[in-house]
């Protein structure tokens, strides 16, 4: 990998990561170290990982054209590379899902933002998702209203709260992602912006996480009700709960998703 170079952009498959913040301040000395970036395709090419999404098309390689894609032992296509980045090398990867997402993203940006607000839910990041609801302006150094957008958004005026996605872990609305990787502080905010369930219900540990987070009851959008959207497979959040169990028992049992 040390000769190669990425077939797209040309330049080095290795990526220079600056000292961070608390490196600087510290005594010691700050030092830039570099990580690998490269997804290699049984073709022999070599991409960086976002310049691979960009020139992706159908299942040949955009540098040499030779056809990348194989069956897997499901019968579905695969696009099977060895990437290697900051986290370690791994092979046999099927990179396929991801160019798919991203060609599909890239056809409809306005879909963006309700995408990278699932894959918040997904992550559990509270924060990213409070900000992109609220669509908090914040003031740089010149006094400027700098709203930090997702790139390719076409719309900022989308219900991030309802928006429902199809794709493979990202699958319905936020409350069925949260509900698939077991997030309950995502499920409690989006019952208490999203839906009518009665504030008697949420336990008082949850409220006073929402006033830590800014938020407050008047916060919660009028007349919408998260509860009642199914997934694609026809899933109401209660119905997801009930197969996936576990903690999620306890709120099929408190009535917690039932509308």
């Amino acid at each position: 990998m040390a000769d190669q170079i990425c077939s797209s952009c040309h330049d080095t498959l290795w990526l220079a990561i600056e000292p961070d913040s608390d490196e600087e301040d510290s005594k010691a000395p700050a030092s830039s170290h570099s990580v690998p970036d490269d997804v290699e395709l049984s073709c022999g090419c070599h991409f960086h990982w976002e310049c691979f999404l960009e020139a992706y098309a159908i299942t040949e390689c955009p540098n040499c054209s030779k056809d990348i894609s194989s069956v897997s032992s499901s019968g579905q296509q695969q696009v099977v590379c060895t990437v290697r980045n900051e986290g370690g090398t791994q092979q046999g990867y099927d990179i396929l899902p991801s160019a798919t997402e991203e060609a599909y993203l890239r056809t409809y940006p306005e879909e963006r933002r309700g995408h990278a607000y699932l894959e918040f839910c997904r992550e559990g990041d509270l924060d990213a998702i409070i900000h992109m609801i609220k669509d908090t302006d914040t003031e740089d150094d010149d006094g400027e209203a700098a709203d930090e957008e997702i790139e390719g958004s076409a719309s900022p005026d989308v219900d991030f709260l309802t928006y429902s996605g199809t794709f493979e872990g990202i699958q319905g609305s936020g409350l069925h992602v949260a509900i698939r990787y077991g997030r309950e502080d995502v499920a409690w905010l989006l019952l208490a912006l999203a839906s009518q369930l009665e504030w008697s219900k949420f336990p008082p540990p949850v409220l006073q996480a929402m006033e830590s987070l800014g938020l407050s009851r008047e916060d919660r959008v009028a007349a919408t009700e998260i509860r009642s959207i199914n997934d694609s497979d026809g899933r109401s959040p209660k119905q997801l709960a009930e197969e996936v169990g576990g903690p999620w028992r306890l709120w099929v049992e408190a009535c917690r998703f039932t509308v």
